[in-house]
């Protein structure tokens, strides 16, 4: 199947396909299925030297300022993202270079921009932790509180659920509420927490399609005011932008996973034979092999929208996001739910890959959100343009 991703027609276009084109060899070379699966049995649950190779081809770089050795755009970002999607991989760069660095470099405070370019070179993991149980999807409904001292240090309090990367994080972005009431969107301000500060615990465990999250206890913990990020209250701006940051590549890399799952597909029903005959002759199949790849021209097509927008306004931004990653979780869960079926009862086996192409694409769809929960988002942003000023 031909994958055309992101690919604008501007100054940076041979520098975009040369990126492509590394990603794509090392898919091809060094992380197959069964590399994958190798990786899921290493102590941290991903292969340490693939982060490595990331990190040294400049993958985990892309997006940020140049301020902190960053290079590219969101455009680049997402054109990776969907690249390396299609090998289904477990690192935690989402949560490091699409949530976590972003947030660092976005401070502008020098100890911070140092440690996102720690992320950059694949020295230090972080991980943001925000969600909480009472709050589902909704990761401004924070019960986690902040109390700064009278020496001017700060003590937390709290616990947060599916933090993304969280069993291997060095720091941990904690979202604290500082002021107001628990779902109010103002008064949340965001601390780098070191993972081995004292009264900090965190239980990790894997998520069904192989990647890490995390438990994360805070109790009666202290740091000083060097490590809030950003202005005190006023948090909640920046880790909206970078939550949204993060739902793209998130739906770019399920557009690369829907890709591989529909590759897998073709070339099963082709070679598959029953009655004497391939299934691809029966004409059935050839129109729903027909509808899964249109589904995922358009999810590429939105999803890249979507990128393009990360630089607007944040209304616009909020509204193209949304828009992306409503469909695409519906598309891609379906799209993995037929390609299993095609395969049969032996799609589900953990022998073969569309399996875990199926599991990917239904994380995926939960991930920063449900399309419920985003056509939710987009109801209300439709709703706040048509009030009266």
């Amino acid at each position: 199947m031909t994958t055309h991703t992101f690919m604008p027609e501007d100054d940076d276009i041979e520098a975009r396909r040369m990126l492509l084109d590394s990603v794509a060899r090392f898919v091809e070379r060094d992380y197959g299925f069964v590399q994958r699966k190798a990786a899921m049995a290493e102590p941290h649950g991903f292969s340490q030297s693939a982060w490595r190779q990331f990190a040294e081809m400049g993958w985990l770089s892309l997006g940020l300022p140049e301020a902190c050795g960053g290079m590219g755009s969101a455009m680049d970002q997402a054109a990776m993202a969907e690249a390396l999607g299609r090998a289904l991989p477990v690192e935690p760069w989402i949560s490091n270079t699409a949530l976590c660095a972003p947030l660092l470099a976005g401070s502008g405070q020098p100890a911070h921009l140092a440690t996102a370019q720690e992320i950059a070179e694949g020295h230090t993991f972080a991980a943001l932790a925000c969600h909480e149980l009472q709050g589902r999807h909704d990761a401004f409904d924070i019960a986690t509180h902040a109390r700064q001292r009278p020496d001017g240090t700060w003590q937390i309090d709290g616990s947060k659920t599916l933090v993304l990367g969280g069993g291997c994080a060095d720091i941990l972005l904690v979202l604290a509420r500082t002021d107001g009431g628990q779902r109010e969107r103002h008064g949340l301000t965001l601390f780098a927490v070191p993972a081995s500060t004292r009264g900090v615990s965190i239980q990790g465990y894997p998520t069904y399609d192989g990647r890490q999250t995390a438990t994360v206890t805070l109790r009666r913990i202290s740091v000083g005011d060097d490590a809030r990020i950003g202005p005190v209250s006023e948090a909640w701006p920046m880790v909206e932008a970078a939550l949204d940051r993060a739902t793209v590549m998130a739906c770019a890399d399920a557009v690369g996973a829907m890709t591989r799952a529909f590759d897998l597909t073709r070339e099963y029903v082709m070679t598959r034979r029953q009655f004497g005959r391939a299934l691809s002759a029966n004409q059935v199949v050839r129109h729903r092999l027909v509808d899964l790849y249109v589904s995922i021209e358009q999810a590429r097509a939105i999803t890249e929208a979507a990128a393009a927008a990360l630089d607007a306004d944040p209304v616009a931004r909020s509204r193209a996001v949304s828009y992306a990653k409503a469909f695409v979780s519906d598309a891609g869960r379906a799209l993995g739910e037929q390609a299993v079926q095609l395969h049969g009862a032996i799609g589900m086996t953990d022998e073969v890959e569309v399996g875990h192409c199926y599991k990917r694409l239904a994380a995926q769809a939960n991930l920063f959100g449900d399309a419920a929960w985003h056509l939710a988002r987009l109801a209300a942003i439709e709703s706040a343009a048509r009030a009266p000023a």
